[in-house]
């Protein structure tokens, strides 16, 4: 099993265009599985050198990695831009939590294969998963504020709903045992958990 360090890891900032758009291509054939596949053969595959994949990731774990995180890194841009404009705190809450749980969508699901054979992957996973977390937080001290919502351990309400979709997902996709017990997929069910939480805050 490869070890992934994120200090060997460029930011996205440090990426050409060029390097941008390879990791989009590599996106699409991450996405159809790539075990068994050499960093020579995913060169050929996207028609680009060698070099071209080494300047973006030393392996071809690194690579799998940058790319997850690319991934992630846009929903939560986009679950950002979504709420601005927006006024009420609660409205914010729900938008970006709808936005947010695309982390555990069937597109992401795809990589899972993969992903999972990359030890060192999970310090790149929790980043993510924490700033969600801490976003949530925030969003719901701002309801407590304008009186949207009760008063309420915010911290723990937050890791419930950043954390819910991940458990759901586990379930759904690891376990399948479990898979005939879910009527939905886990972003629609996530949505399910999240909608109950926020409709128990809720001040009448």
């Amino acid at each position: 099993m490869a070890i992934v360090s994120s200090r060997k890891l460029k930011s996205l900032n440090e990426l050409s265009s060029k390097h941008i758009q390879v990791i989009e291509e590599f996106e699409k054939l991450l996405e159809q599985g790539i075990s068994g596949l050499t960093m020579a053969d995913i060169a050929a595959k996207l028609k680009v050198s060698l070099r071209t994949l080494y300047e973006i990731a030393p392996s071809k774990e690194h690579l799998i990695t940058a790319t997850m995180n690319r991934v992630l890194t846009n929903i939560g841009q986009e679950a950002s831009a979504s709420i601005h404009g927006i006024q009420s705190p609660l409205s914010k809450l729900k938008m970006y939590i709808e936005i947010g749980y695309e982390a555990v969508g069937p597109r992401i699901k795809k990589f899972s294969t993969d992903l999972s054979k990359v030890r060192g992957v999970a310090e790149m996973l929790d980043y993510h998963r924490d700033y969600f977390i801490g976003r949530i937080e925030e969003l719901l001290n701002e309801a407590i504020k304008h009186k949207e919502i009760k008063d309420t351990d915010t911290h723990v309400v937050a890791i419930a709903l950043g954390a819910v979709p991940l458990l759901l997902s586990d379930y759904f996709y690891h376990r399948t045992s479990y898979q005939r017990e879910l009527e939905h997929t886990p972003e629609t069910s996530a949505h399910l958990v999240a909608d109950l939480i926020l409709d128990s805050l809720a001040r009448k």
